[in-house]
Order: C-alpha cells, then sequence, then structure tokens
C-alpha cells in the first residue's frame, strides 16, 4: 500500500507491505514473537537520505565502504513516524478486532523512545540503487547511453543508474533500463537477433 503522509503531497511518500508472520525488529528480539502473528512492515517511499559509497582500496576484490546514512534527513524521521503511525491505526483498528489479540511492537512510547526504536529497527527494502547515477553533473557515472564515462566498451544497466529513487518496487523500472540496454547494444554493434546461435543448431 502507498500513502502520503500529508495529503498536499504530489506523490506518495509512504509504504506499506503485510507480512503473513511476525518479525520483530532487531533490537526487540528479546521479545518472543508470537506464535502465530502478523507484521505491518513499514517503510518510506520518497527517502531524502543519502548514502555515500566510496573505494578501500585499487583491488577489484577490495571491498566497499558503504556508510548508508539512512534516516539523516528529518523529513524521513517524520515520514518514518508517520508510516507507523498509519500502520498502528489500521493494526489496532476494528477492521481487524477479530484478527488480533494485541499488539506486541512498538506499543505506546514517548517520543525519544520511539525515535530510538525507529532508528534501532531500521532496514532497507532490498532495492539499493542510484550508486552509479546516470547524469551530466560531476557525480554522475554513467551518460545517456549507459556508458561509464572515462571508459570504453562498458555500460552499466541496473538499478544503480537511476539519478533518483523510484517511488514503486525497483523490479519494473529495472526492466526497462536492461531492455533499454539491449536496444542500444543492438544499435551499437548492428546487431539484428537472426544469425543462430549455438543453442539454435542443437
Amino acid at each position: 500500500m502507498y500513502w502520503k503522509s500529508d495529503a498536499r503531497l504530489d506523490a506518495p511518500d509512504l509504504l506499506q507491505c503485510q507480512l503473513e508472520f511476525p518479525v520483530p525488529s532487531p533490537p526487540e528480539v528479546g521479545i518472543p514473537p508470537p506464535q502465530h502473528g502478523w507484521t505491518m512492515f513499514a517503510g518510506l517511499a520518497r527517502p531524502v537520505s543519502r548514502g555515500r559509497l566510496r573505494l578501500s582500496g585499487a583491488g577489484p576484490l577490495d571491498r566497499m565502504l558503504i556508510e548508508p546514512n539512512a534516516l539523516s534527513a528529518p523529513e524521513d524521521m517524520r515520514a518514518a513516524f508517520a508510516t507507523i503511525e498509519l500502520c498502528r491505526e489500521l493494526g489496532n483498528s476494528p477492521a481487524f478486532s477479530e484478527l488480533v489479540k494485541g499488539e506486541v511492537v512498538p506499543r505506546q512510547r514517548e517520543r525519544r523512545d520511539m525515535e530510538q526504536f525507529i532508528r534501532n529497527a531500521a532496514v532497507t527494502y532490498w532495492h539499493q540503487c542510484c550508486t552509479a547515477k546516470m547524469g551530466r553533473d560531476a557525480v554522475s557515472v554513467v551518460d545517456h547511453q549507459l556508458k561509464v564515462y572515462g571508459t570504453e566498451g562498458l555500460r552499466v544497466a541496473d538499478a544503480s543508474i537511476m539519478p533518483q529513487i523510484t517511488v514503486g518496487n525497483t523490479m519494473a523500472p529495472c526492466v526497462v533500463i536492461g531492455e533499454r540496454a539491449a536496444d542500444l547494444i543492438i544499435a551499437t554493434h548492428a546487431l539484428n537477433g537472426s544469425s543462430p546461435t549455438a543453442f539454435d543448431t542443437l
């Protein structure tokens, strides 16, 4: 579900997934999950905070230094509060009364404690993107043909080239990026796609 924390926004800034099993947040694992339960998995559809990737060395196997910097923007913390309140309002509503015995986490907390809960419990939605963005500014990595600046014969065709995070899940945009990359490669190498391959002739 996508929702707006403020009706004046031009697009939803909150998202919520329904999980058919209980998922206590990492710092709350001391609370045993109920034997039967479900989770409203709240999230930010348009996070403003930006992280950073750095090289740890010149070798191809040297690990990246990843600084997620999640929830560093005040707007993101406000949206996080809103998305939890939305989930709590839904989960504790009369419509769910026959399915809910009680809220396990986060329950009522003072604002400072709730903010700490949000920071401790925050995880990604596993849709990392925008680390090699397409553009023309000094931090852009690829051009409009997905070619990496300063190299020959190298393109990037995945979610990393997105200039900004999409509101919805990244799978569909990744398909579009892949199809566009295929078109560009076919055009560059004058391929028509009709040549037989080893698989065709087996």
